[in-house]
């Protein structure tokens, strides 16, 4: 059995208070010459991580109204139909790839918020229910974590996997 974090609303909107106020102090301290520079053995920047959370938040908050996970994603419908997540993530980072690391950060920001906001309008009987009952085309086999998972590991557990990776990177001396 898979153990899924399952919430009440209050608790779920405090935990994604705490973990994205972790994220945005260890972002202020972040000049954007270092949100610009490839950090990561993928090439992957700052910058390029901002985007790729924000695309993950617009996942979360239009499956929970229906609409596909491409759409979600902002990829086309080929970037998903495999169910590998790195070609979407491949995808993702590629439609964003243009951003400068205070566009990155807006739409993060943007995308946190219309999410957050959406979560906090919900009926708490929304939460435990599986992601299916919210996101009706999930294939019928699988094992659909409750909403308040989907929505955890979409930001809170997102910030802090991105926060393990963002500490782990020696950034040089702020410009």
């Amino acid at each position: 059995m898979t153990d899924f974090h399952v919430f009440t609303k209050d608790a779920l909107l405090n935990e994604i208070g705490r973990a994205w106020d972790e994220l945005t102090r260890a972002l202020d301290e972040l000049t954007p010459a270092q949100m610009s520079v490839p950090t990561d053995a993928n090439g992957w920047r700052v910058q390029d991580h901002l985007s790729h959370m924000g695309a993950w938040h617009n996942w979360a908050r239009l499956r929970m109204q229906g609409r596909p996970t491409w759409e979600g994603l902002g990829i086309t419908a080929a970037d998903v139909s495999s169910g590998d997540t790195d070609t979407a993530n491949a995808a993702i980072r590629a439609r964003h790839a243009a951003k400068t690391p205070a566009e990155a950060r807006a739409f993060l920001t943007e995308t946190h918020d219309l999410l957050v906001n959406q979560i906090a309008g919900l009926d708490e009987a929304a939460l435990p229910r599986p992601f299916r009952a919210l996101a009706p085309d999930e294939p019928a086999d699988r094992v659909i974590p409750p909403v308040s998972h989907i929505v955890y590991e979409s930001t809170a557990g997102h910030y802090r996997e991105h926060l393990e990776w963002l500490r782990s990177y020696k950034f040089g001396a702020r410009d």
